[in-house]
Protein backbone atom coordinates (compact mmCIF):
# COMPACT_ATOMS: atom_id res chain seq x y z
CA UNK A 1 0.00 0.00 0.00
CA UNK A 2 1.29 3.40 -1.31
CA UNK A 3 0.64 6.95 -0.90
CA UNK A 4 0.75 8.97 -4.10
CA UNK A 5 2.06 12.96 -4.35
CA UNK A 6 -0.64 15.44 -3.08
CA UNK A 7 -3.27 16.63 -5.34
CA UNK A 8 -3.13 19.33 -7.51
CA UNK A 9 -3.26 22.88 -6.37
CA UNK A 10 -6.12 25.14 -6.01
CA UNK A 11 -8.48 25.21 -2.85
CA UNK A 12 -8.41 22.12 -0.74
CA UNK A 13 -7.34 19.09 -1.90
CA UNK A 14 -9.74 16.31 -2.44
CA UNK A 15 -13.00 17.96 -1.54
CA UNK A 16 -16.32 18.84 -3.99
CA UNK A 17 -16.36 22.23 -3.61
CA UNK A 18 -20.62 22.24 -4.89
CA UNK A 19 -21.14 20.56 -1.53
CA UNK A 20 -17.48 20.34 1.02
CA UNK A 21 -17.27 16.30 0.38
CA UNK A 22 -14.27 14.73 0.50
CA UNK A 23 -13.78 12.72 -3.12
CA UNK A 24 -12.90 9.59 -2.84
CA UNK A 25 -12.05 7.52 -6.55
CA UNK A 26 -12.31 3.84 -6.83
CA UNK A 27 -10.88 1.48 -10.02
CA UNK A 28 -12.72 -1.36 -10.30
CA UNK A 29 -11.05 -4.70 -11.90
CA UNK A 30 -8.73 -5.98 -9.27
CA UNK A 31 -9.48 -3.22 -6.84
CA UNK A 32 -13.36 -3.52 -6.03
CA UNK A 33 -13.20 -7.04 -7.93
CA UNK A 34 -10.62 -9.91 -7.29
CA UNK A 35 -9.73 -10.14 -11.25
CA UNK A 36 -10.38 -8.59 -14.72
CA UNK A 37 -14.21 -8.44 -15.40
CA UNK A 38 -13.85 -7.75 -19.31
CA UNK A 39 -13.14 -11.20 -20.19
CA UNK A 40 -16.27 -12.53 -17.51
CA UNK A 41 -18.57 -10.48 -19.68
CA UNK A 42 -17.23 -11.59 -22.80
CA UNK A 43 -18.06 -14.95 -22.45
CA UNK A 44 -21.44 -14.33 -21.22
CA UNK A 45 -22.20 -12.84 -25.12
CA UNK A 46 -19.90 -15.12 -27.12
CA UNK A 47 -19.07 -18.95 -26.97
CA UNK A 48 -15.33 -20.24 -25.85
CA UNK A 49 -15.31 -21.28 -29.13
CA UNK A 50 -15.90 -17.58 -30.89
CA UNK A 51 -14.02 -15.74 -28.24
CA UNK A 52 -10.84 -18.02 -28.89
CA UNK A 53 -11.10 -17.46 -32.68
CA UNK A 54 -11.55 -13.54 -32.08
CA UNK A 55 -8.39 -13.63 -29.56
CA UNK A 56 -6.75 -15.53 -31.97
CA UNK A 57 -7.37 -12.94 -35.14
CA UNK A 58 -6.84 -10.08 -33.00
CA UNK A 59 -2.99 -11.78 -31.76
CA UNK A 60 -0.84 -9.58 -33.28
CA UNK A 61 -2.95 -6.47 -31.84
CA UNK A 62 -2.67 -8.28 -28.60
CA UNK A 63 0.68 -8.64 -28.09
CA UNK A 64 2.21 -4.91 -28.28
CA UNK A 65 -1.17 -3.98 -25.83
CA UNK A 66 0.73 -5.84 -22.65
CA UNK A 67 2.73 -2.42 -22.94
CA UNK A 68 -0.14 -0.69 -22.36
CA UNK A 69 -0.66 3.11 -23.61
CA UNK A 70 -2.74 3.75 -26.89
CA UNK A 71 -1.57 0.12 -28.12
CA UNK A 72 -3.53 -1.39 -25.37
CA UNK A 73 -6.56 1.12 -26.28
CA UNK A 74 -6.27 -0.05 -29.85
CA UNK A 75 -6.58 -3.55 -29.19
CA UNK A 76 -9.70 -3.33 -27.08
CA UNK A 77 -11.46 -1.46 -29.71
CA UNK A 78 -10.40 -4.50 -31.92
CA UNK A 79 -11.36 -6.94 -29.72
CA UNK A 80 -14.64 -5.21 -29.09
CA UNK A 81 -15.38 -4.39 -32.68
CA UNK A 82 -15.58 -7.87 -33.46
CA UNK A 83 -16.99 -9.06 -30.09
CA UNK A 84 -19.66 -6.79 -29.91
CA UNK A 85 -21.07 -5.98 -32.72
CA UNK A 86 -24.09 -6.95 -33.89
CA UNK A 87 -25.72 -7.79 -30.68
CA UNK A 88 -28.82 -6.03 -29.74
CA UNK A 89 -29.03 -4.01 -26.80
CA UNK A 90 -31.34 -6.33 -25.30
CA UNK A 91 -28.70 -9.05 -25.46
CA UNK A 92 -25.97 -6.84 -24.23
CA UNK A 93 -27.86 -5.20 -21.32
CA UNK A 94 -28.62 -8.89 -20.17
CA UNK A 95 -25.38 -10.07 -20.33
CA UNK A 96 -24.36 -7.38 -18.82
CA UNK A 97 -26.85 -7.76 -15.51
CA UNK A 98 -25.65 -11.44 -15.41
CA UNK A 99 -22.01 -10.64 -14.99
CA UNK A 100 -23.17 -7.85 -12.43
CA UNK A 101 -24.81 -10.36 -10.38
CA UNK A 102 -22.19 -13.11 -10.53
CA UNK A 103 -19.73 -10.38 -9.45
CA UNK A 104 -21.90 -9.44 -6.74
CA UNK A 105 -22.18 -13.35 -5.78
CA UNK A 106 -18.05 -14.08 -6.34
CA UNK A 107 -16.01 -11.78 -7.14
CA UNK A 108 -16.14 -8.68 -4.81
CA UNK A 109 -13.20 -7.89 -2.16
CA UNK A 110 -14.28 -7.89 1.32
CA UNK A 111 -11.32 -5.70 2.25
CA UNK A 112 -12.23 -3.06 -0.60
CA UNK A 113 -15.56 -3.31 0.13
CA UNK A 114 -15.20 -2.44 4.03
CA UNK A 115 -13.25 0.48 2.65
CA UNK A 116 -16.39 1.89 1.00
CA UNK A 117 -18.12 1.37 3.70
CA UNK A 118 -15.69 3.56 5.59
CA UNK A 119 -15.89 6.41 3.48
CA UNK A 120 -19.47 6.44 3.15
CA UNK A 121 -19.67 6.37 7.21
CA UNK A 122 -16.95 9.54 7.12
CA UNK A 123 -19.68 10.95 4.40
CA UNK A 124 -17.01 10.88 1.66
CA UNK A 125 -18.26 11.37 -2.08
CA UNK A 126 -17.27 8.16 -3.47
CA UNK A 127 -17.05 7.47 -7.71
CA UNK A 128 -16.20 4.51 -9.42
CA UNK A 129 -13.47 4.92 -12.73
CA UNK A 130 -13.62 2.28 -14.55
CA UNK A 131 -12.09 1.17 -18.08
CA UNK A 132 -14.89 -2.22 -17.80
CA UNK A 133 -18.04 -1.20 -19.32
CA UNK A 134 -20.94 1.16 -17.63
CA UNK A 135 -23.52 -1.39 -18.39
CA UNK A 136 -22.45 -3.54 -15.52
CA UNK A 137 -20.24 -1.71 -13.66
CA UNK A 138 -22.91 0.65 -12.33
CA UNK A 139 -25.08 -2.13 -11.45
CA UNK A 140 -22.21 -3.38 -9.27
CA UNK A 141 -21.24 0.21 -7.87
CA UNK A 142 -25.27 0.16 -7.11
CA UNK A 143 -25.41 -2.72 -5.13
CA UNK A 144 -22.61 -1.31 -3.19
CA UNK A 145 -24.52 2.15 -2.08
CA UNK A 146 -22.19 4.40 -5.13
CA UNK A 147 -24.42 6.50 -7.57
CA UNK A 148 -21.33 7.88 -9.54
CA UNK A 149 -19.42 6.13 -11.98
CA UNK A 150 -17.46 6.46 -14.92
CA UNK A 151 -16.78 3.98 -16.95
CA UNK A 152 -16.49 2.61 -20.53
CA UNK A 153 -19.58 2.87 -22.85
CA UNK A 154 -20.63 1.26 -26.21
CA UNK A 155 -22.20 2.83 -29.30
CA UNK A 156 -25.62 1.92 -30.38
CA UNK A 157 -27.30 2.15 -33.48
CA UNK A 158 -30.48 4.53 -32.49
CA UNK A 159 -31.97 3.15 -35.73
CA UNK A 160 -31.54 -0.38 -35.21
CA UNK A 161 -30.97 -0.73 -31.46
CA UNK A 162 -28.02 -2.89 -32.60
CA UNK A 163 -23.97 -2.37 -30.75
CA UNK A 164 -21.76 -0.89 -33.85
CA UNK A 165 -18.47 -2.28 -32.02
CA UNK A 166 -17.18 1.06 -31.48
CA UNK A 167 -16.91 2.52 -28.10
CA UNK A 168 -18.69 5.74 -26.79
CA UNK A 169 -15.95 8.04 -26.04
CA UNK A 170 -12.41 6.80 -24.85
CA UNK A 171 -10.84 3.74 -22.97
CA UNK A 172 -11.87 5.11 -19.40
CA UNK A 173 -8.19 4.04 -18.30
CA UNK A 174 -4.80 6.04 -17.59
CA UNK A 175 -5.02 9.99 -18.39
CA UNK A 176 -8.61 9.56 -19.30
CA UNK A 177 -9.84 8.65 -15.89
CA UNK A 178 -8.24 11.97 -14.62
CA UNK A 179 -9.89 14.06 -17.81
CA UNK A 180 -12.92 12.46 -17.14
CA UNK A 181 -12.91 12.68 -13.63
CA UNK A 182 -12.40 16.57 -14.31
CA UNK A 183 -15.13 16.69 -16.72
CA UNK A 184 -17.37 14.95 -14.47
CA UNK A 185 -16.44 16.89 -11.05
CA UNK A 186 -16.24 20.65 -12.95
CA UNK A 187 -12.83 21.22 -12.28
CA UNK A 188 -9.60 19.95 -11.19
CA UNK A 189 -9.28 16.31 -10.46
CA UNK A 190 -8.10 16.90 -6.69
CA UNK A 191 -8.86 13.48 -4.72
CA UNK A 192 -9.02 12.96 -1.35
CA UNK A 193 -8.23 9.16 -1.97
CA UNK A 194 -7.90 7.00 -4.76
CA UNK A 195 -7.35 3.23 -5.11
CA UNK A 196 -6.02 1.31 -8.15
CA UNK A 197 -4.05 -2.20 -9.02
CA UNK A 198 -2.67 -1.21 -12.11
CA UNK A 199 -0.53 1.50 -14.46
CA UNK A 200 -3.96 2.26 -15.81
CA UNK A 201 -4.53 4.07 -12.60
CA UNK A 202 -1.30 5.71 -11.57
CA UNK A 203 -2.48 9.05 -13.19
CA UNK A 204 -5.21 8.75 -10.97
CA UNK A 205 -3.46 8.05 -8.28
CA UNK A 206 -0.85 10.53 -8.15
CA UNK A 207 -3.93 13.24 -8.24
CA UNK A 208 -4.53 11.65 -4.57
CA UNK A 209 -3.67 13.08 -0.98
CA UNK A 210 -3.76 9.53 -0.21
CA UNK A 211 -3.11 7.15 -3.61
CA UNK A 212 -3.26 3.47 -2.42
CA UNK A 213 -2.12 0.67 -4.13
CA UNK A 214 -4.33 -2.30 -4.05
CA UNK A 215 -2.51 -5.53 -4.37
CA UNK A 216 -2.99 -9.29 -3.51
CA UNK A 217 -2.81 -8.38 -0.33
CA UNK A 218 -6.10 -7.64 1.68
CA UNK A 219 -6.20 -3.58 2.82
CA UNK A 220 -5.47 -2.93 6.63
CA UNK A 221 -9.12 -2.42 8.38
CA UNK A 222 -9.10 1.37 9.57
CA UNK A 223 -10.89 3.07 12.61
CA UNK A 224 -12.60 6.45 12.62
CA UNK A 225 -10.92 9.06 10.87
CA UNK A 226 -7.83 6.82 10.90
CA UNK A 227 -5.74 7.25 7.54
CA UNK A 228 -4.30 4.56 5.52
Amino acid sequence: MHEGRDGAAGGQPGVDHGSDRPVVAFDFDGTITSKDTFRFFLTRIRTKRSLAATFVIQGPRMAPAIQGGAARDAAKRALCLRALGGLTRHEAEAAAAATADEIERTLLRPDTASRIRWHQARGDRIIVVSASFDAYVRRVAASLGIDEVIATRWKVEPESDVLTGLLDGPNVRGEAKVALLEEHLGGPCTLEYAYGNSSGDTAMLARARHGIWVGRRPLAELGDGTPP
